[in-house]
């Protein structure tokens, strides 16, 4: 039996071990099968909660940690973040070097450094790409008393049963299906695919066009090159490195790097 269930920006079709998102797009033939379906007098199921939290209250003072070169990507994609205008503004960068952003125009200031004391109204992302910085950082922040959101953009399909910690970044075009569970301050980049029941940790970076398999675990503080395949049910140990383009079909140790079709470790 056919089921869709409604998210934002489209529709998710559930089969039996597996969902699949369908953007709403008249040029896409899932979605036409989708609108030829509803014809038929069938509806969808009702969309499940948001797996993440918008604040009901005023907008919040958004401070972005790190203004290096993942910090100016993640401010320039906070345009279109859900939320942004709305649920928060950002301020601008916290950052130990005054002088990381000579050079570079239509960004907003260095307003202070990483001991920032956290104010009542104040929310956080951390954007060092460093791995080992950002936990030593987010751990120093969260210390304080700091609050993080996530900042998702609104290109990006998340299920409503999957399950996301704080501080996370979902760039666009990327899907996050039921069921995946996705750690503290991780940031999945740009036209990547989570599969159902994958399990992410916190502090990893998975790079742009990445696919996760359904079933598949990523420990904590990985770092998965861009274009890499992780396959089902595989498990890559905490702070493994999967190089670019890497098919990885066995498990990773922790701490390794591995590299090539398929996947071998190198270090």
């Amino acid at each position: 039996m056919t089921r869709y269930r409604s998210i934002e920006n489209g529709v998710e079709l559930i089969e039996a071990g597996r969902s699949t998102f369908i953007h709403a797009e008249a040029t896409s033939s899932a979605w036409r099968d989708f609108a030829a379906w509803t014809a038929l007098g069938n509806a969808c199921e009702p969309r499940l909660p948001r797996p993440f939290d918008f604040y009901a209250g005023a907008t919040r003072t958004l401070w972005i940690i790190g203004a290096g070169g993942f910090g100016r990507e993640v401010y320039s994609m906070t345009y279109t973040a859900r939320g942004a205008g709305v649920e928060w503004r950002v301020a601008g960068f916290l950052n130990d070097l005054a002088n990381a952003l000579d050079g570079f125009d239509g960004f907003p200031a260095i307003a202070g450094t990483t001991g920032h004391v956290p104010q009542e109204n104040d929310v956080f992302i951390c954007a060092i790409g460093d791995l080992k910085g950002r936990r030593a950082v987010t751990d120093t922040f969260r210390a304080r008393g700091a609050k993080f959101i996530n900042v998702i953009s609104e290109r990006a399909l998340i299920s409503g049963a999957a399950k996301l910690g704080e501080g996370i970044i979902v760039e666009a075009f990327t899907g996050i299906a039921a069921n995946a569970r996705i750690g503290d301050h991780a940031a999945i980049l740009s036209h990547t695919t989570i599969g159902h029941d994958a399990r992410v940790g916190s502090c990893v970076q998975i790079s742009s066009y990445c696919d996760v398999h359904g079933w598949a675990e990523i420990g904590d503080g990985c770092l998965i090159g861009s274009h890499a395949v992780i396959l089902s049910k595989v498990k890559v140990g905490a702070g493994a490195t999967v190089g670019a383009g890497s098919v990885v079909i066995s498990d990773v140790p922790p701490g390794a790097t591995v590299f090539g079709v398929p996947a071998k470790r190198i270090q």
